[in-house]
């Protein structure tokens, strides 16, 4: 959002507040630093104790089901083999049912073998003495058999759940957004160890995925496209500070980068595909969580054991809201206060086919109060205190039902999505009196309906289906014009707002060594009755067991935000709005993709892709170098700008390679380098580098657990991460009127002209878990930014010294961890 303080002549200053809400962690921590001191010598303390306590080997559950993964039906007779201390054995019965008893605690690896199906691993899963492992094994059939019964050939762990996807997609799974060192229980964090993703910074989660604006990742959740699932967002934003997602809540998931398949609609970037685990239908388990992100509790279990279904719930509260509840005061620009809540309900065996409710959601607030602060303090480069309070919330909720037809399997889904932000910009007087210079106020309700069938035809997987949704909006925020002496608006929308999307996509396979996926996507606008059809095409040839050879071909569209859409210019001579961007088109990207993926073994493989995208009909400015592409590179929200054209175009290229060995014999590792190039052509033909083109990422982590106790019970856990990335771009000062101004300007002509220098980081986590016989307990110091480096973020006018002043990213953040499950 853009805010001007009273008494300037223009729109001139982009303020980051939500960046600063996070930052006051950083603030608060460096005052407790040495109680975190005391603590981690603690946890060494009780570490030792746990060794001698734990005199027995902990054993615990593992049981699920089996299921036929193109057509959902029970696979009966499948052997389910878990091989630990000692081997454990059972078939599934006629409903997929297995249960694996006694199974030493620890992490295990699941081998289920059935005649006529691929042979299906899950690896590296983790098993504690508190809580039963409940699994879905989806087993994939063999298309041609020669002289064999069981396929042999070895299996990429990091494969999609989502059997369309054929290039540019991995599986990631809760346990890593866990163990990663500075994931902090994100998945986007996670994934920013990933190819081909860079993180926009440590005090948010925006991750840019081949040089594409964050605002081109798709969220989806159970088949449903979500709003932001990320608390303190802001126009136009996929991400925030922290996440609403819980990831005691996640099953395994999908994140795509490119050449997505055809169900995927609105979206140029990326996909985060997630799915939510059911809970346990037998037993009821209960989970407590204490860390600097909140304070959190959880339960799942049995709804009707004998038909069943099962539930799954959790609750946060934001840790320094609960401090400031008590009256404990550890920061003084103000208090994140935030609380979310995790829910699924699953009915498995109704009347009318299978049953599931989703529902996520939560909402934040803080206060920057300048009048609390020096006077000599000033914020964000103003040339006058000002207070910032802002809000935010979501929620979707997800019902689906499933029927089960012969040879596949027709889903239904229907959702209700919410999403809040409000926003109050106070100038301060001298008596530090405010005048509210600029507000926002922002509702959007959303209904949505999904559904698709999906049918196996011999050696064909058909999936074709249609999403449409209807929205109620209402949107709007003002700023005091001085010269006026009234507000104006600079988005003012009321009204509903659909859009269907169509798609229809097939899978062939000639054998177990050749696939083909072919769909299109259409999807249609209504309000000002824009289109587009987008034809996909991937193909995945395997040589031999070790390499795979992919290919990835495809055209995205993605629609405006609302708020470019709908930004309004007052027009003086007859004092009437006049919005000029209502007709914009869809954005379009042609993506292609080439890569290989070679196994050398089981347990370590290395990744090659390289990719080649066209974008065009890029909104772009008549007035100066601006265009959409580069939303999201600064964190207070959407610029309103008029006079947008649809003429605009974009390249992003670039080579990326991956080095994974997955988690055997205790360690793991995982190196990542992405070499790129993005570009963006303005309205008068001059290409220009995107906010986004910092050209190069390295990312380096790896971990390692050593099994403590006399009987191997409890777990220390080391990990370590470590980045290196080209600097940010950035768009320079223009010194001569912000001196004449008092207040910060940006050169507009020369947009992200400038880079900074290098940036660096390490991160580090040191973990210890404790199984006793009936409860399971973790304790973990996670320190983002180790070594405290100075990693520049952005540019404000200095008007003490006539220069420039570079604000840096989030330095040296010690976040501490406990977690109980009984």
């Amino acid at each position: 959002m853009i805010y001007k303080p009273r008494g300037t002549k223009k729109l001139i200053i982009t303020v980051k507040p939500l960046k600063t809400a996070f930052g006051l962690y950083k603030f608060a921590l460096n005052n407790i630093t040495s109680q975190f001191c005391s603590m981690k010598k603690w946890i060494i303390a009780v570490g030792l104790i746990g060794q001698i306590a734990t005199a027995q080997i902990a054993k615990q559950t593992v049981r699920g089901t089996v299921i036929d993964r193109e057509t959902l039906q029970p696979v009966k007779n499948a052997i389910i083999q878990i091989q630990s201390q000692s081997i454990h054995l059972d078939t599934s019965n006629d409903k997929g049912e297995f249960v694996l008893n006694a199974v030493e605690i620890g992490r295990i690896n699941v081998h289920a073998v059935k005649e006529n199906y691929n042979s299906q691993n899950l690896n590296n899963l983790v098993l504690n003495s508190a809580k039963e492992l409940v699994l879905e094994i989806s087993m994939e059939p063999i298309v041609q058999i020669d002289a064999v019964v069981i396929n042999k050939r070895r299996v990429d762990q990091a494969g999609t759940i989502n059997e369309m996807v054929q290039v540019s997609g991995r599986q990631f799974s809760a346990d890593q957004t866990q163990r990663f060192a500075g994931s902090l229980f994100d998945p986007s964090r996670m994934a920013a160890n990933f190819a081909g993703v860079n993180a926009a910074g440590g005090q948010r989660n925006d991750i840019i995925v081949r040089g594409n604006s964050p605002i081109g990742l798709l969220w989806r959740l159970d088949g449903i496209d979500i709003p932001n699932p990320n608390h303190f967002s802001s126009q136009g934003a996929t991400g925030g500070p922290i996440s609403i997602l819980n990831n005691n809540n996640l099953a395994n998931s999908d994140f795509i980068t490119s050449a997505f398949p055809a169900e995927y609609g609105n979206a140029m970037g990326a996909v985060f595909d997630l799915r939510m685990r059911n809970g346990n239908n037998a037993k009821h388990e209960f989970i407590g969580q204490i860390g600097f992100n909140g304070f959190e509790g959880g339960a799942e279990g049995p709804i009707n054991r004998k038909k069943r279904s099962s539930y799954v719930a959790n609750y946060r509260y934001s840790t320094l809201g609960v401090f400031d509840a008590l009256g404990i005061n550890i920061t003084f620009g103000g208090v994140p206060k935030y609380q979310d809540y995790t829910v699924k309900l699953n009915f498995p065996n109704t009347r009318s086919g299978s049953w599931q409710l989703s529902s996520i959601g939560g909402k934040s607030s803080i206060s920057i109060l300048d009048k609390n602060k020096d006077s000599a303090d000033l914020s964000f480069g103003f040339s006058v205190p000002n207070d910032l309070i802002s809000g935010s919330a979501m929620m979707a909720n997800v019902l689906s039902n499933t029927q089960k037809i012969n040879n596949g399997y027709i889903k239904f889904i229907v959702a209700y999505t919410y999403e809040n932000r409000n926003t109050r910009f106070d100038t301060l007087n001298s008596q530090k009196k405010g005048f509210t210079t600029y507000a926002e106020n922002s509702n959007v309700h959303k209904g949505l309906l999904h559904s698709y069938i999906n049918k196996r035809i011999g050696k064909w997987v058909l999936r074709s289906g249609f999403i449409a949704s209807l929205q109620s909006t209402q949107v709007k925020d003002s700023l005091y014009n001085d010269t006026l002496n009234r507000y104006l608006n600079l988005r003012n929308i009321n009204q509903s707002i659909g859009k269907h999307q169509l798609y229809a996509q097939a899978k062939y396979s000639l054998n177990n060594q050749f696939s083909i996926t072919g769909g299109i996507h259409h999807q249609y606008l209504y309000f000002n009755n824009t289109w587009s059809i987008e034809p996909r095409l991937a193909a995945s040839y395997k040589i031999g067991r070790k390499t795979s050879l992919n290919l990835g071909l495809g055209q995205h569209s993605q629609q405006q935000p609302l708020e470019i859409y709908f930004a309004e210019t007052f027009d003086n001579s007859t004092l009437t709005y006049i919005r000029s961007n209502t007709n914009l088109k869809l954005s379009q990207s042609k993506h292609v993709v080439l890569g290989l993926d070679y196994i050398l073994n089981p347990n370590l493989r290395v990744k090659i892709e390289t990719y080649y995208q066209q974008q065009k009909q890029l909104p772009v400015s008549t007035s100066f170098p601006f265009s959409v592409v580069n939303l999201g590179a600064d964190f207070g929200g959407l610029p309103s700008v008029s006079n947008l054209v649809s003429q605009g175009k974009g390249t992003n290229y670039g080579l990326e390679f991956t080095v994974e060995k997955f988690f055997t014999n205790q360690f793991y590792y995982l190196f990542t380098t992405s070499i790129y190039d993005s570009k963006f052509t303005d309205y008068w033909g001059v290409e220009r580098n995107t906010a986004f083109n910092s050209n190069i990422v390295i990312n380096g982590l790896a971990g390692y657990e050593f099994k403590l106790g006399k009987n191997k019970n409890n777990v220390l856990g080391i990990n370590i991460k470590t980045t290196a990335a080209g600097g940010r771009r950035y768009t320079p000062l223009d010194l001569a009127k912000s001196a004449a101004l008092g207040t910060t300007v940006f050169d507009q002509k020369n947009p992200y002209s400038s880079q900074f220098k290098d940036y660096y980081r390490s991160d580090f986590k040191i973990s210890y878990k404790r199984n006793g016989r009936k409860t399971t307990q973790e304790w973990a110091l996670d320190i983002q930014n180790l070594f405290n480096t100075q990693n520049p973020l952005a540019l404000s006018y200095n008007r003490k010294t006539g220069g420039q002043t570079i604000e840096n990213q989030q330095g040296r953040l010690p976040m501490v961890f406990y977690r109980i499950q009984f």
